[in-house]
């Protein structure tokens, strides 16, 4: 079967957008609309089978396939085990979205709010906002903000594992360049300014290290400035170092659009054959598609993905040149992250957030990447999260971290599940064979 890269993207175009806010649900904890969200989570009782279902509100900066899974499990998996039901906000960008939605959900009796809305800004916004309220908040990002850390209502935050981002990337990239030839590699860094100091993101920081470092590693290249400045500079360029037979090139910001046309740039040069983004790898595929049929020349491609159908079509799609979309991936388990967001909330919602804390303050849960360099390897990584015999978290793992199911169970215990977790192998054994 082959089928070009340009074809492969265009089917990504039909993504679903999310529509616009989705109630709580009609069902009622008692008391005022305004009051139910404090009432029910200041309480501390116990959700039962018979009881009405916890409203959990979700902040989201997502759309698309990736999303629409997130939310099935959401649905599906977790509101059931955990007696949930949950209101989505449409995608958000800033802190004045995460706030204005939150109003929202608490006027609809929500007492929970799982917030993706990932800034320092916005987290300590949000945080503030639910502390006023009663409100137990958790975010899903990757570094802990010391401000709000000590809250009553704040439990934290999981996310993708920042270092272990770049742990993965350093492994995959020594693999990529680990065939003798000199490589030059096109960049999108993404949120990654500022990401070591929670003004960006510290994935997207720590993802670029590990890039530069593993090109550092394999060239034994000298940089003219440190790995730390080049990380940070918002300017798009080339790397300058000492080795003019490889090239780095990387390109900052979200702005999708407009690094593609640079990558588009860049490729036509010929001086670049691999490609790496921290995110959204695959609007880049078209552009790269038609670099490649002009000049007839194979362009490596890895990026982080997620479990879903546009990665498996990556690692089974052939492009002009014969080979893989893509190359390799780090896929972030994302609904490891939502599993432990939901269960600090039910924890607290049941009386037991201190468990959930290390002596009073919030705790950074970080899950880790699993690093997939071939088809073969994604065969079984993608069969899992597709029902809740193969989810990685499902009804039965969620329910054994809650502390009303398992006494004594405090934050350590969840932090080592996720610990587990990061062994993909050990992870298909035990939920496919």
């Amino acid at each position: 079967m082959k089928k070009m890269k340009k074809l492969f993207a265009l089917g990504l175009a039909g993504c679903m957008t999310l529509a616009a806010l989705t109630g709580c649900g009609s069902k009622e904890t008692g008391g005022t609309s305004q009051g139910a969200g404090s009432t029910q989570a200041q309480s501390g009782a116990q959700s039962t089978d018979n009881a009405a279902p916890y409203k959990i509100a979700v902040a989201t900066i997502h759309e698309g396939e990736s999303w629409e899974i997130q939310k099935a499990y959401f649905e599906k998996e977790v509101g059931p085990a955990l007696n949930m039901e949950f209101m989505f906000s449409e995608k958000l960008a800033d802190a004045n979205g995460l706030v204005d939605f939150m109003e929202q959900a608490y006027a609809s009796g929500c007492v929970g709010m799982i917030n993706l809305v990932t800034s320092n800004d916005a987290v300590a916004q949000g945080a503030r906002k639910a502390e006023e309220w009663g409100m137990w908040f958790v975010t899903q990002n990757s570094s802990l903000n010391e401000d709000v850390a000590e809250l009553t209502y704040n439990l934290g935050h999981c996310g993708a594992s920042a270092t272990g981002m770049g742990d993965a990337y350093t492994k995959a990239f020594a693999e990529l360049l680990g065939d003798g030839e000199d490589h030059s590699v096109f960049v999108f860094s993404g949120a990654a300014v500022g990401g070591a100091i929670g003004q960006g993101a510290a994935s997207h920081y720590y993802t670029v290290q590990g890039i530069l470092e593993a090109m550092q590693d394999q060239y034994n290249l000298t940089y003219e400035k440190s790995v730390d400045d080049i990380i940070n500079n918002q300017n798009p360029g080339e790397v300058a170092t000492d080795n003019d037979k490889v090239k780095i090139y990387v390109y900052p910001g979200v702005d999708v659009a407009a690094a593609i046309t640079a990558a588009q740039t860049q490729f036509q040069t010929g001086g670049y054959d691999t490609f790496a983004a921290v995110f959204s790898y695959s609007a880049f595929t078209n552009a790269i598609a038609d670099v490649e049929q002009s000049l007839n020349k194979n362009i490596k491609i890895i990026g982080t993905a997620s479990i879903e159908q546009q990665t498996a079509t990556g690692f089974t799609t052939q492009d002009s040149q014969g080979d893989t979309v893509l190359n390799a991936a780090i896929v972030n388990p994302l609904n490891n992250a939502n599993a432990v967001c939901a269960v600090l909330l039910y924890n607290a919602l049941t009386g037991h957030a201190e468990a959930m804390k290390d002596n009073g303050k919030a705790v950074l849960f970080e899950v880790q990447p699993w690093v997939c360099m071939s088809a073969e390897t994604y065969e079984g990584i993608g069969q899992l999260d597709t029902s809740s015999e193969t989810y990685v978290v499902n009804a039965e793992d969620l329910k054994a971290l809650c502390v009303e199911n398992n006494e004594g169970l405090t934050f350590a215990d969840i932090e080592q599940k996720l610990t587990d977790l990061a062994d993909v192998d050990a992870v298909i054994d035990a939920k496919l064979k």
